[in-house]
């Protein structure tokens, strides 16, 4: 009892559709290719499975805003470069093992993300969420459920 696992979304350690459920917390924006790591998830989910999750989430526009890549040889690659008051420069997200500089983000989600989901069999629900009381507020304060379908 009381024990937690940590995996690594692109190469998960379980059997093919042997897990109910799976929860991440702010994770896929950090990942190079967050999009292997889905289909990952997808692998060893079971059907009708649900993965719940959160990112970062542009409400309103289409495509996913890719801010970091991998090259051929693994160096990570700025997509967004530093501009006169820093809106693209690279971002990190706060880490309490690794304060400074944080986490490298590579991809801010949008809409995209719903369409790949949806490719890679799962039906995907978006809630939003508020709680003034709880401390949960804010237009961007959203979870994702996918489910998968087959």
């Amino acid at each position: 009892m009381g024990d937690v696992v940590h995996q690594d979304l692109n190469r998960l350690s379980y059997h093919d559709h042997s897990i109910d459920l799976v929860l991440s917390s702010d994770v896929l924006e950090h990942i190079p290719d967050p999009y292997h790591a889905h289909a990952e998830v997808h692998r060893v989910l079971r059907p009708g499975g649900r993965h719940i999750f959160t990112v970062p989430f542009h409400q309103t526009e289409f495509l996913d805003e890719r801010r970091a890549a991998l090259d051929p040889t693994g160096q990570v690659v700025l997509l967004k470069q530093p501009a006169i008051y820093h809106t693209d420069a690279p971002l990190y997200h706060g880490d309490p093992t690794r304060p400074t500089p944080g986490v490298l983000v590579y991809t801010i989600f949008a809409l995209e993300m719903l369409v790949r989901l949806r490719d890679l069999g799962f039906a995907t629900n978006l809630y939003h969420l508020q709680a003034p009381w709880r401390g949960i507020f804010g237009p961007n304060a959203i979870v994702f459920e996918a489910i998968k379908l087959f």
